[in-house]
């Protein structure tokens, strides 16, 4: 992307205390240290913005960052506060000045299911150089999906953009994979290349997905690329895979 662009964006939308309790590394530190060492030698602006709801996490990951020494190409910012209405701000911030966002790779794990709200996905999808890395907690919505408290079904609705998952409820067969794939036909809906992986626990359980949503060629060739390089040793990245899509905007 920094190869034709002369600013990129990595977004880390529940970005985590930087490290762990036992010194393992989180995302935001993988995303800089993987940047530094990149074999292209990366020189264009790079701006990783990370979010983090929890002042004594975004303190902490903002101490790991200075650790780092990076680059002067390389522009962070921590900002505490919940993703979606940090992100949505600085959207309208940029509408408002007839801006648009740079060309970005987001990456949206969230701690369970609230928070994810479906129009934000799709208001950063239609920026045609936005790319998303989404983690979808299939069992814990399959999980809270008749619970009675109105907040709860409120974040598992906004999530999906639609009443749609309570439907399920109704519905003979398997409630996991019924729910993977009303997510997927929404995703299909705002991006040309939709790819998940499905990872299970140690019982074969599905416990989530990881979804990718691009409209763009290339980002897709990239991970499919990245998809080969984690499959197990001696099994095929089709067991992986859950389904690929490369359907155009209907």
């Amino acid at each position: 992307m920094s190869s034709w662009n002369g600013r990129i964006v990595y977004l880390d939308g529940f970005a985590g205390p930087g490290r762990y309790e036992g010194g393992e590394p989180g995302s935001p530190i993988i995303a800089l240290e993987s940047a530094k060492t990149h074999k292209a030698k990366l020189s264009k602006e790079i701006c990783f913005f990370f979010v983090e709801e929890r002042k004594d996490r975004a303190d902490n990951l903002e101490a790991e960052v200075k650790k780092l020494g990076c680059p002067e190409s390389f522009k962070t910012e921590v900002r505490c506060g919940e993703f979606a209405p940090t992100l949505t701000a600085e959207l309208d911030e940029l509408a408002k000045e007839g801006l648009k966002i740079a060309p970005t790779f987001a990456l949206v794990d969230p701690f369970g299911f609230a928070g994810i709200p479906y129009g934000l996905i799709k208001r950063l999808l239609e920026n045609p150089s936005c790319e998303l890395f989404i983690s979808f907690m299939v069992d814990a919505f399959n999980r809270w999906l008749n619970h009675p408290a109105a907040e709860v079904r409120a974040n598992i609705s906004e999530a999906f953009g639609s009443d749609e998952p309570f439907e399920v409820l109704k519905r003979p067969g398997n409630r996991v994979e019924t729910l993977t794939e009303i997510y997927r036909e929404g995703l299909r809906k705002i991006a040309r290349f939709v790819r998940s992986f499905e990872l299970r626990d140690k019982n074969g359980r599905v416990v989530y997905h990881l979804f990718f949503a691009s409209n763009k060629a290339k980002g897709h060739e990239k991970m499919k690329e990245a998809m080969w390089k984690v499959a197990p040793q001696g099994q095929p990245p089709q067991r992986l895979i859950h389904h690929v899509s490369m359907r155009k905007n209907r």
